[in-house]
């Protein structure tokens, strides 16, 4: 099974590691909370979200994600998303995948289910070349 698993994946990998990465990656279902990462020219851009509001006793909403948006750097390595922030610390790492004619970017727990099962997350990010 292993070595079956590795002849559906070493096509897809080759593919990505010769692709274009830059664009927009967002949920690839009506979510209402996430992320969404944007590749363009060596640069990234992370933001989280969420429609749920937290107001603290004083009445005023709290920010869910403090340290959001982060910006920085990225490298791709071996279908491995490789993120540098701004102050120089390095993030947690996305890996591409290609499934049905579709590329997404998933974290590393995604991805080591996809790798066992070859199902994809609920919900995760998609590429998108339009920035709208």
């Amino acid at each position: 099974m292993t070595i079956l698993r590795c002849i559906l994946i070493l096509p897809a990998l080759l593919l990505l590691a010769c692709a274009n990465h830059e664009g927009l990656y967002e949920p690839a279902c009506i979510a209402f909370e996430g992320d969404v990462i944007k590749l363009d020219d060596g640069r990234f851009s992370w933001r989280r979200f969420t429609d749920e509001r937290t107001v603290d006793d004083a009445g005023n909403v709290v920010n869910p994600f403090p340290d959001y948006p982060k910006t920085g750097t990225y490298r791709v390595a071996a279908g491995r998303l490789e993120l540098v922030s701004d102050d120089n610390v390095r993030l947690e790492d996305w890996f591409f995948i290609e499934h049905d004619g579709r590329r997404y970017l998933l974290t590393s727990k995604q991805h080591r289910v996809f790798l066992d099962g070859g199902e994809l997350p609920k919900c995760p990010l998609e590429f998108s070349a339009d920035e709208s």
